[in-house]
């Protein structure tokens, strides 16, 4: 554990990146809490999205120039499959949206009527890792394990798609994501113009496409309740690029308290941490957000933590990636090995001593 906290070298960069998920890295950073924290440290708040787009591929890589991000699941796993690039610091939860859209004249009624149908899979060759590919075949079977069929039942096509980036943050601006820079991507194209049959679409893009009304979901509410979604976007994995959490853990501690301690503000401040984190997802209204999640569970979940569900969860979604050849066999490694669960313990002693 660490003991001595010191302070970095005086203006030291400290680069952030985020996944548009409403995280509490977002909320931080939105409030100028994070800037301040890393500033009292000697640090100074860079986001990664501001900087030159040679680095945005960083979010995924896990290299430097980045230190910390919070987000999405599949680039982390992804990356600590290459090498000790990242440690893991502790994950998030939520339950999102999904559905599965189909042409308003088709005879799918339910996703039961897809076997023998062909199902949409957008694939990204210039991706570093093609985390949508995944996070669109995830939620498929998932979704078709429900219905008792399996992805062996259905007929994969493969969609060339374009490789969605955010638009470049302008000097302080955090609403860094276009409001519908991902909407009508291929796959759904590739529906409309009758290449295909269905196309998976989750959070707030599944919410505009409801509205919409291009397409039919088939999904139902007890769908959305009663089946499992442990996919990208509902274990979050707070990490670190392990240099810098080797090289200075005293900026992790501070890191890592902020985030808690934002996120335990939330808890009790729900309307007005929508209104403040929804830009950062796709530019969406609070509206947007509440049909998007299910938001009691958002709120109680956005504390990082490091137990059994955390590692179950993250461990499906990594044996999901060994399976379709995201992660080689020879590259798997043990989730607990890359967990560093003692940032996480002092940097919760740390909150809970400031929240007294």
């Amino acid at each position: 554990m660490i003991r001595n906290m010191k302070k970095a070298g005086e203006g030291m960069q400290v680069v952030v990146s985020r996944c548009p998920v409403a995280t509490a890295t977002e909320l931080a950073m939105k409030k100028g809490w994070l800037q301040k924290a890393l500033e009292e440290q000697g640090g100074e708040f860079c986001l990664l999205q501001s900087m030159d787009k040679r680095f945005h591929q960083c979010h995924f890589t896990q290299q430097a120039p980045l230190h910390f991000r919070e987000g999405g699941n599949i680039p982390p796993l992804w990356a600590r499959a290459q090498g000790e690039r990242c440690v893991l610091l502790g994950v998030s939860f939520q339950r999102e949206r999904r559905g599965i859209y189909v042409r308003p004249e088709d005879s799918i009624r339910t996703p039961a009527d897809l076997r023998g149908r062909r199902l949409a899979i957008p694939v990204r060759d210039e991706a570093v890792v093609d985390f949508r590919r995944m996070t669109m075949l995830h939620g498929f079977r998932d979704v078709l394990r429900g219905y008792g069929l399996t992805l062996e039942d259905v007929e994969l096509v493969p969609v060339r798609a374009r490789n969605i980036s955010a638009a470049a943050a302008v000097g302080k601006k955090m609403d860094v994501l276009r409001r519908d820079d991902d909407f009508l991507t291929e796959d759904f194209q590739a529906v409309l113009d009758g290449g295909a049959d269905a196309v998976f679409a989750n959070s707030v893009k599944a919410v505009r496409h409801d509205r919409a009304g291009v397409l039919r979901d088939i999904m139902t509410e007890e769908d959305q309740r009663a089946i499992p979604n442990v996919n990208n976007n509902a274990v979050l994995p707070l990490t670190c690029t392990k240099p810098f959490a080797d090289e200075h853990p005293e900026m992790v501690v501070t890191y890592l308290k902020t985030v808690i301690l934002a996120a335990r503000w939330a808890a009790g401040h729900r309307e007005e941490f929508i209104e403040t984190v929804c830009g950062g997802v796709y530019g969406a209204t609070p509206e947007e957000m509440g049909l998007a999640f299910d938001l009691p569970y958002l709120f109680a979940h956005r504390e990082p933590v490091l137990d059994e569900t955390a590692f179950s969860m993250l461990e499906e979604e990594k044996t999901f990636l060994l399976e379709n050849g995201v992660i080689r066999a020879q590259d798997d490694y043990d989730l607990r090995d890359w967990a560093a669960p003692h940032f996480l313990i002092q940097a919760l002693e740390a909150a809970d001593r400031e929240s007294v």
